[in-house]
């Protein structure tokens, strides 16, 4: 009785082992379980988190695309390249917005995406490139250009100083040519033709001068002109001997005139002025002119 007693206490002892055992067992799998899912969810947490960093930097790298391409925009001249460009930044902006509309969750889309941009990244790349070949080739241009007006500007001023060295040589060759006299000498004639220093005897005045020597004049006929002024200032004029002669790009009253013919060497002149107004006594002034110069001024007295 006593043995069965004890048998049956080992049992239940056995029993009640097994019942902790398994009660531990249950515990630990319901503590590893919940550890496994409380794992599990950050995890998931985790990949969710990083989905949507993920597709923030995605949108950062859009943006800063579509800012590059409006920056290329403005810089390139090139109306064919602005047009592509602009196309192009067009598909960048589209791309935007289906971003927008993406979950973050979408890897397939969002890698989809990715790859588009990866594509207008390397077409803005090319684009860069005939950019600066387009720049590198209008500065040259621009160079080559700068150096043409410099030649042109240097060329130019060559001429303008050959020009102005010309018209210095023909100014100085007109003023070489510039005929000039000496040997002046008035007579008053009575109406014998005798010399006589009475004005009221005086019917006629004979100018008497020298055409001087110069090699340079040209030689030929010369029209000479002369003009007499009394001591009032009063230019002496006769109907039929006087008239206008071409004086510093106008006309001038003149006196009395001749034509000579003069080859270089000195040449005598005499010009006469009939007498018909009144000559007082005083000092009168002789001007000489010819091809358009003054060559001569002299003074003469008249009366004691």
């Amino acid at each position: 009785m006593d043995q069965e007693k004890i048998a049956e206490e080992d049992k239940q002892r056995k029993r009640k082992a097994l019942l902790i055992v398994g009660i531990s067992l249950l515990l630990l799998l319901v503590a590893g379980g919940g550890y496994y899912l409380v794992r599990q969810q950050r995890t998931i947490n985790d990949m969710r988190e990083l989905s949507a960093l993920d597709k923030q930097m995605l949108q950062d790298q859009f943006d800063e695309l579509n800012m590059q391409y409006e920056e290329f925009s403005f810089e390139i001249s090139n109306d064919s390249i602005a047009k592509r460009l602009e196309q192009e930044q067009a598909k960048v902006q589209r791309l935007m917005e289906e971003l927008k509309q993406v979950k973050s969750t979408d890897a397939a889309e969002i890698s989809r995406l990715r790859r588009e941009l990866d594509t207008l990244r390397k077409i803005l790349k090319s684009y860069v490139i005939q950019i600066d070949s387009l720049n590198r080739a209008n500065q040259a241009l621009r160079t080559e250009n700068k150096a043409q007006r410099e030649e042109i500007s240097r060329v130019t001023s060559q001429r303008r100083q050959l020009q102005e060295e010309k018209s210095d040589l023909s100014e100085k060759v007109q003023l070489a040519a510039k005929l000039s006299v000496s040997n002046f000498r008035v007579i008053g004639l009575n109406n014998r033709g005798r010399d006589t220093k009475r004005i009221k005897s005086m019917k006629q005045l004979q100018i008497n001068f020298q055409v001087d020597r110069n090699v340079t004049a040209e030689p030929g006929m010369k029209m000479i002109y002369l003009r007499l002024t009394m001591p009032d200032g009063t230019l002496m004029q006769q109907a039929g001997q006087s008239g206008s002669m071409p004086f510093e790009s106008g006309q001038v009253p003149y006196s009395v005139s001749r034509q000579i013919e003069y080859s270089g060497e000195p040449t005598q002149v005499s010009l006469y002025w009939n007498i018909q107004e009144y000559l007082p006594e005083g000092g009168y002034t002789a001007e000489v002119f010819s091809d358009g110069y003054k060559i001569g001024r002299f003074n003469f007295t008249l009366g004691d």
